[in-house]
């Protein structure tokens, strides 16, 4: 799993939503939010998590992220899966 991939299966799922919103793809810099933006609410954020998850057979513990980690920005949900060991 490497970053290019990763983001490519984020972007994917968020297709949809883009779509709604008037976004496109290249709109998505890494600073940009997914939660606050109101691109997703939380329970559609935890849902793309268990997706990504389940694709890339990685099981994120929550409880274990620092608080101030900007998780919900793209780079941040990017970084979590590639860090996370």
């Amino acid at each position: 799993m490497n970053d290019k991939e990763i983001k490519e299966f984020l972007l994917e799922r968020l297709e949809n939503r883009l779509k709604i919103y008037g976004l496109t793809r290249n709109e998505l810099k890494g600073d940009f939010d997914l939660v606050k933006s109101g691109l997703l609410d939380s329970m559609a954020f935890v849902n793309l998590i268990g997706d990504m998850e389940e694709r890339f057979g990685v099981e994120i513990d929550f409880e274990s992220v620092k608080e101030d980690e900007l998780f919900t920005t793209i780079s941040g949900v990017i970084d979590l899966f590639i860090n996370w060991r």
